[in-house]
């Protein structure tokens, strides 16, 4: 009696050391805090409210009806915008995988099939001794052996500790993180057709500006060559406006290139091929008055895609490191199944005699995994590390772009008034070089000055109204607008 009590004392001793084996096995290292940025109050240090563009519709932003068909095309046959959206459909299945994880796996079956046995087997004479008299006639076990089998089969491990949860939450915020992906990239569409747009309205007009320069050269240099014949200058005369001539027919067969270029670019963007692009005329898009609030810089980080991409890869990498805590713990894995079994086609569903189901359930720990497990800890610890520091560089990186582009277009206004002020110079220059010149007070080369200082400075002008309409479009696209 004594030895049969210390049995049981060594079995239970057992059964808690290997108990508390597991549980120190499973023991598992602290989570890490993570930390947030804060931005400034305001910009450039100067109040203001929270009126912001961000939140204005692309319709309402752009004016210019053609503008706004070609962005909503491009919206809707981009080849690389449709592949973003089809990128959130695979994220979506495997949110449904996690969801899975959390649910039994269960499935039917149904098969049959035919034994037999050897005479000399194990399986072959126990099955001869079994058919005894005094058995059953319907429960001798036929030869050759017959097996019919339909059941429910299911196995589910009990989520405890929050591990699957945890798996689950990783894949929603990758998903949610492909769908911030497509809100980018339709900003960055709608931005860059915008942008292509304008650019081809300003070599329009560089194109006018180009044509009236030849024509003028044109004819200076008529006019050198009929001073020439009467003696009044020399062929060095005629030879530099002729090439003045020439060069500027070069630069307008470049400019009519870059036109060419220009179309087929937005064609592509539109997923169509090179087509006439309608467009407004260059005093048109000038007038126009494109809205500027910015708002507030906390206002990134509501409407920024890239920030909140960003954030969602910081929350996924957090659950990631969550579940890696989580695989050091045991795992509880319940499973079973049941159905009817017989030998007997006709007693295959009589019921409960051919019914069969079994149950059971079981625990697992890790015990010499713990260095695998402890790196794939260490990796999802670094890459939550990764992703805090992403994320910061994110946010720094849109407010440095959306202060520059605010001081940008602070300045551009002044810009303009000063290059409008010098063409205006250079203008009545070119007049008066051409006067004097004719009256022999200023040379062919004052006058030659004169022109490409000008041809210059109205280049430089309209180059100018591009980048000021492109300003307010980076902006718009900075602060996050037409992502929704």
């Amino acid at each position: 009696m004594k030895k049969m009590k210390n049995n049981n004392i060594n079995k239970t001793g057992l059964i808690i050391g290997a108990f508390c084996l597991i549980m120190v096995s499973c023991k598992a290292p602290s989570l890490t805090p993570t930390e947030k940025i804060e931005l400034p109050k305001f910009y450039m240090d100067r109040e203001t409210d929270s009126t912001t563009i961000s939140s204005m519709s692309w319709k309402t932003f752009f004016p210019d009806t053609l503008l706004q068909s070609y962005i909503a095309e491009a919206l809707n046959n981009n080849h690389s915008f449709l592949q973003t959206i089809e990128r959130i459909s695979i994220a979506r299945s495997q949110v449904r995988v996690g969801k899975g994880a959390l649910l039994p796996d269960l499935s039917l079956g149904i098969d049959g099939g035919v034994q037999r046995f050897g005479e000399y087997t194990m399986d072959g004479v126990g099955n001869s001794t079994t058919n005894t008299p005094d058995l059953e006639k319907d429960k001798h076990i036929p030869d050759p052996y017959r097996n019919f089998n339909l059941g429910l089969n299911f196995q589910w491990e009990a989520d405890i500790w929050g591990k699957l949860t945890d798996k689950k939450r990783s894949t929603v915020s990758r998903w949610m993180q492909s769908v911030e992906a497509m809100r980018l990239a339709r900003t960055l569409l709608i931005s860059e057709v915008g942008t292509h747009y304008f650019e081809l309205i300003g070599l329009d007009k560089q194109r006018y500006v180009l044509r009236e320069a030849i024509l003028t050269a044109r004819d200076a240099y008529n006019l050198t060559d009929e001073l020439m014949k009467e003696g009044e200058v020399t062929r060095l005369s005629v030879d530099q406006f002729r090439s003045r001539r020439l060069k500027l027919e070069e630069m307008l067969l470049a400019n009519e290139q870059q036109i060419s270029e220009k179309e087929r670019a937005i064609a592509t963007l539109l997923g169509r091929l090179p087509f006439k692009v309608k467009r407004v005329s260059f005093e048109t898009a000038c007038s126009y008055e494109f809205p500027t609030d910015a708002g507030i810089p906390s206002q990134l980080l509501q409407y920024r895609p890239d920030i909140k991409a960003a954030e969602l890869e910081l929350l996924a990498s957090k659950s990631d490191v969550s579940a890696a805590r989580k695989a050091f713990f045991p795992s509880i894995v319940i499973g079973g199944n049941g159905g009817f079994n017989a030998f007997d086609l006709d007693k295959w569903f009589t019921a409960p005699a051919s019914l069969v189901y079994n149950l059971g359930a079981g625990i697992t720990a890790p015990i010499f995994k713990q260095n695998t497990i402890r790196a794939l800890w260490n990796d999802a610890k670094s890459q939550q590390r990764i992703a805090l520091l992403g994320y910061h560089d994110t946010v720094l990186k849109a407010y440095e772009e959306v202060l520059n582009l605010i001081t940008a277009s602070s300045q551009m206004h002044q810009r303009k008034k000063l290059k409008e002020e010098e063409s205006r110079i250079h203008h009545r220059s070119i007049y008066n070089a051409n006067e004097m010149f004719k009256v022999g007070f200023a040379g062919y080369l004052d006058v030659l000055s004169a022109d490409e200082r000008f041809l210059d400075c109205e280049l430089e002008r309209i180059a100018l109204n591009v980048e000021s309409c492109k300003l307010h479009i980076m902006l718009y696209r900075a602060l996050g607008g037409g992502s929704n």
